[in-house]
């Protein structure tokens, strides 16, 4: 989707969305449709109607009942009002992830979001009380210089949401707040106190009945996110629209992965034809290793045979508390979460 400062093309991108989808869709047939996203940009302003004409379409071609799907929208705290629940109800999403962030007004302006202090937490409640199936917040932990780098996630968590993601800030070279570093005018957090404020989130979350299923992750019961755990697994994803990237795995356990152009306005004007901007072939143990890197952000971890030659490195492992092997599978500890980097960096996945 276009970007948050951006009004979307709402009739050409819908245009667009469906060509693509008619031109890619053969590539998945006999695979099932189980989930549905809206993600990326801000998709929460485009069209409600839009959006269910884009649902409507996957279901018809895919043949798949919307009551039996995940379906779900990103959305910023000032979208999140009556008439776009009843038009985003109506079109039969079942999930909304409320992008709070922050809860206080100095760390809403270092990251640099455009609703103030009050509104998160507004349009999540708001959010909580539609009568939607299920709701998510995303927090982001260690704000450089925040007052109080929990503060934030605690205020979500008082009002219950079934899901909440907690991430912490990625700070990229080419990116405002990478600016921001090299000019000494934003401070990151040093690793001890972000390792202290994860353990923090975890104990916090996990005595209010959240399961820490995956490294930033956790849910009341019945309340994993399904679509995220497709990455997880390794399945297959279709992805439509400017930016989205799609995966397709082989009978032979290869895959292989492509990216659309970032620009919309690329996108809107390409051929269906010419949507993809790149192709990344993946062979079967490159695959394989992929998978298990990613099995390795999981609670539910990877069958004990997925670790065949790296048998020395998963009894350390094992033995300093890293991972724990239970029913046959092998999986992280909350320790393992923490320190996931160095797991699979000493799983020599770190690569991939």
């Amino acid at each position: 989707m276009p970007g948050k400062d951006q009004e979307p093309p709402h009739e050409a991108y819908l245009e667009a969305i469906l060509a693509e989808l008619v031109h890619m869709a053969p590539r998945f047939d006999g695979k099932e449709l189980v989930s549905i996203y809206f993600g990326g940009g801000t998709p929460s302003l485009w069209e409600p109607d839009c959006v269910a004409s884009v649902l409507e379409a996957c279901c018809r071609r895919f043949a798949a009942r919307p009551r039996d799907l995940e379906i779900s929208i990103e959305c910023n705290p000032g979208d999140c009002n009556d008439k776009r629940f009843a038009a985003w109800q109506s079109a039969r999403i079942n999930r909304v992830l409320v992008g709070v962030q922050a809860t206080n007004e100095k760390d809403l302006v270092s990251l640099g979001r455009d609703h103030r202090m009050g509104d998160g937490l507004a349009g999540l409640a708001r959010t909580l009380n539609a009568g939607f199936r299920s709701v998510g917040a995303d927090v982001i932990l260690g704000v450089p210089g925040s007052v109080d780098a929990i503060a934030s996630l605690l205020d979500v968590a008082e009002l219950e949401p079934p899901h909440i993601s907690a991430y912490e800030l990625t700070i990229e070279d080419r990116t405002s707040f990478g600016r921001r570093v090299r000019e000494g005018t934003l401070m990151p957090e040093d690793e001890d106190t972000l390792a202290e404020l994860y353990e923090r989130c975890h104990t916090e979350l996990t005595q209010r009945g959240y399961e820490h299923y995956e490294v930033s992750s956790f849910a009341k019961p019945g309340h994993r996110a399904v679509h995220n755990a497709l990455y997880w697994q390794g399945a297959d994803y279709l992805g439509l629209g400017n930016g989205a990237a799609s995966l397709l795995c082989n009978d032979d356990g290869s895959a292989l992965r492509w990216q659309n152009h970032r620009s919309v306005k690329a996108y809107l004007t390409a051929d269906p034809t010419e949507h993809v901007d790149s192709r990344d072939p993946i062979d079967a143990d490159d695959f394989a290793a992929e998978k298990l890197w990613l099995a390795m952000r999981t609670v539910d971890g990877a069958p004990k045979e997925a670790f065949h030659g790296l048998e020395s490195v998963t009894d350390a492992l094992l033995a300093n508390g890293l991972l724990a092997e239970r029913e046959g599978r092998i999986s992280p500890t909350t320790k393992g979460f923490l320190y996931n980097n160095q797991l699979i960096s000493r799983l020599g996945l770190a690569s991939r």
